[in-house]
């Protein structure tokens, strides 16, 4: 088939590279000038997949606009009805949650770290990345609140322990002596990888299998025509096409809504600050998540990262200051010495990425009642952890449409799409 990928993101270049081995033709669209310059610019890097199924979303909280960044959510939407439909429905989806979509999750996950870990070596893809992910938990209240996520991670299969303070010391030598430590937990296997480098290094093996990438071309329309669809871009050029994959994340809402489809989500805009290590002995092995600010701390090659927040609503152009302020100090609190912020050797990037989470929580992946129109949206978060399980999990259903699929948790049918 002829197929046209909107979005060229991590999801989007993971599902042209599988929809290319399974013997299709690709075109892939992208507005910007080049791959991962959305949310898969500079996002904490973590693909644990404990981390995703337990901690990866904000607690369910809600903070006033004026209040401090917080690790709930923090509502900037004003008066938007749709969003404060949203944020109840999705607080009371969380909860109620069942072991089948989440062993369905862990399936997703755990199949596409597999994928990526096969693609690195087959590829020779030099990327920073590294294993294993410790959860630091401060005080006794800490560590007994995450005991319910550490034994629902344990029922689902997961290679976990509990570690007392020194213990997490020898695992993260260079963690603060002064910080108050209780305990943590240890995670084993692919911990963190960054995502945009990665993303750039799989475009150019795209270019070799004859994909073909049309940067600076947004998707201005979409429509039925015929057995396939006919898309619309914004260099004037009118394509038909078999099939139509939607991976724009906050730029699909626009091309679903003009063909009369929902759009059950939202988008929660998160933080990260990244600046060059002073000292790599000073600077995590790994990653770390401060389970308290549910901010996450990934070295990255050279460069130490810290991630997390989430605002509900807010202007899409710039960083919250206040935001990138409240994870260097939780960076500095944790490795006083491993960043360098100030200096004439000081190399700061901020960003701020958005994260489009659907009214139950769960990434949305596969065909849309509309036929040929397919869909890889809505992967909250860990968009980065799910990347590759989802691409050939969409890869899958279009190459092969008759074959038993997996779990239908993902089915965009769910949610009326």
């Amino acid at each position: 088939m002829n197929i046209a990928i909107v979005g060229a993101g991590v999801c989007g270049v993971t599902t042209a590279h599988e929809l290319l081995n399974d013997g299709h033709t690709v075109t892939l669209y992208e507005k910007r000038g080049t791959p991962a310059e959305e949310a898969s610019f500079a996002p904490a890097g973590l693909v644990s997949t404990a981390w995703a199924l337990a901690w990866a979303g904000p607690e369910h909280r809600l903070h006033a606009p004026w209040a401090p960044p917080g690790p709930g959510v923090r509502w900037r939407a004003g008066l938007d009805s749709d969003a404060w439909r949203w944020w109840r429905r999705w607080r009371r989806e969380e909860r109620r949650r069942g072991n089948d979509a989440l062993l369905a999750l862990r399936d997703l996950i755990d199949q596409g770290l597999q994928r990526q870990i096969e693609l690195t070596a087959e590829l020779d893809l030099d990327h920073d990345r590294s294993d294993d992910l410790l959860v630091l938990l401060s005080d006794a209240r800490e560590a007994a609140g995450a005991q319910p996520a550490i034994d629902r991670l344990r029922g689902l299969g997961l290679e976990l322990r509990t570690v007392s303070a020194d213990e997490a010391r020898a695992i993260e030598p260079a963690l603060n002596p002064t910080a108050p430590l209780h305990s943590a937990v240890h995670l084993r296997g692919p911990g963190v990888a960054n995502c945009r480098e990665w993303t750039m290094l799989m475009r150019h093996r795209i270019a070799r299998l004859g994909g073909a990438l049309r940067l600076r071309t947004g998707v201005t329309g979409l429509r039925p025509d015929g057995l396939g669809w006919r898309l619309s871009a914004s260099d004037g050029s009118d394509a038909h096409f078999d099939a139509v994959v939607l991976c724009a994340g906050v730029g699909a809402d626009e091309l679903l809504g003009n063909l009369g489809l929902p759009t059950p989500w939202t988008v929660l805009w998160s933080h990260s600050l990244s600046a060059g290590l002073r000292e790599p002995m000073d600077a995590p092995v790994s990653a770390v998540l401060d389970l308290k600010s549910r901010i996450a701390i990934t070295r990255l090659g050279q460069r130490v990262r810290a991630s997390g927040g989430a605002d509900l609503g807010g202007s899409a152009a710039g960083t919250d200051p206040a935001s990138l302020c409240r994870l260097g100090q939780v960076m500095s609190h944790w490795f006083p010495a491993a960043a360098r912020f100030s200096g004439p050797q000081a190399s700061i990037q901020s960003w701020r990425g958005a994260l489009v989470m659907s009214e139950d929580g769960l990434p949305c992946i596969g065909a849309s009642r509309l036929p040929g129109l397919w869909l890889n949206l809505a992967h909250g978060a860990a968009g980065w952890a799910m990347a590759c399980g989802a691409a050939r999990h969409l890869a899958n259903a279009i190459t092969h449409p008759s074959a038993e699929g997996p779990a239908t948790a993902f089915a965009p049918s769910r949610l009326g799409l």
